[in-house]
């Protein structure tokens, strides 16, 4: 089992968006959620706000879900919920689609990297990890009930999870984006423990992880702390401190990997911790 500390996260939390803002903006939070070129310019105003190197999208971590076919309750103080669930059941699975990037709140990410890219500016985007969005897709307690239970099904569930993550980060990559920040918060080692990690949620990370390690161009993905340290204690990953340069993290890790093109991911580190590094930790999958 792996202490707790070793899985210490060293992020300063997520910020919600100040009334100001939006004020200023005079759009209503929903409106922005859905329209790319006001969410691009909450995303530059917002990076503004915090001082920041980059933009951030999207604002929640529903987005994948909602694609699925989650409804999404919209709030910027507390953060975007879910409202109500894709699928009731997990025999539902059945009739599930892959995720459809051409539409939706989605689509609008995408179109919304493209205007911060041609405004010059740097791009982060959030993507959700299997357990994560599986209960956003399922409740909860479904889930882990299949995972028991129903294993087939359960699989079934994160193949498409892995199948449409994948497409999702391509389909990024190819509108310029220059980190993806990947994260599975209900996921980790600590929180499902060794077994689970090992045959559900880690599975999952490091097949996507594997199949997108060559076609990363000059993007690069940003492992959450907790998500990397629980890849590497399950043997699934190794890594590497590399020296970097930089005024803060997000300039170290573009730095670096400018110098070492073979760098694929970066993990053990936080993109909102603002505590002060001179390395970084490139991450390598185990064969």
């Amino acid at each position: 089992m792996v202490a707790n500390n070793i899985l210490k996260c060293v992020g300063e939390g997520e910020e919600s968006i100040p009334d100001s803002i939006l004020e200023d903006l005079n759009f209503s939070y929903e409106e922005i959620n859905n329209d790319a070129s006001k969410m691009a310019i909450l995303s530059k105003a917002f990076k503004a706000y915090k001082n920041s190197s980059y933009c951030e999208l999207p604002f929640c971590h529903t987005v994948e879900a909602e694609a699925f076919g989650s409804t999404v309750e919209f709030d910027h103080k507390l953060g975007n919920r879910i409202e109500g669930y894709a699928i009731d059941d997990i025999n539902s699975i059945e009739d599930m689609g892959s995720l459809d990037l051409s539409k939706g709140r989605i689509a609008e990410v995408f179109k919304t990297i493209e205007i911060l890219k041609k405004d010059g500016e740097y791009v982060v985007l959030d993507i959700t990890g299997p357990v994560t969005l599986g209960t956003a897709i399922i409740d909860s307690n479904l889930f882990f009930r299949a995972t028991r239970k129903d294993i087939n099904k359960a699989n079934k569930l994160l193949e498409l999870i892995e199948n449409s993550t994948v497409d999702y980060i391509l389909e990024a990559i190819k509108n310029g984006v220059d980190v993806i920040s990947y994260a599975d918060p209900a996921g980790t080692l600590d929180i499902v423990g060794p077994r689970f990690f090992k045959d559900f949620a880690g599975k999952t990370i490091y097949n996507i992880l594997k199949r997108v390690e060559g076609k990363l161009g000059d993007s690069v993905i940003h492992l959450c702390i907790k998500t990397s340290r629980s890849l590497e204690s399950a043997g699934l990953l190794e890594v590497e401190k590399i020296k970097a340069e930089g005024q803060n993290y997000f300039e170290m890790i573009k730095n670096a990997k400018k110098e070492r093109k073979d760098i694929n991911f970066i993990g053990h580190w936080c993109l909102n911790s603002k505590m002060k590094k001179d390395e970084i930790i490139s991450c390598k999958l185990m064969i």
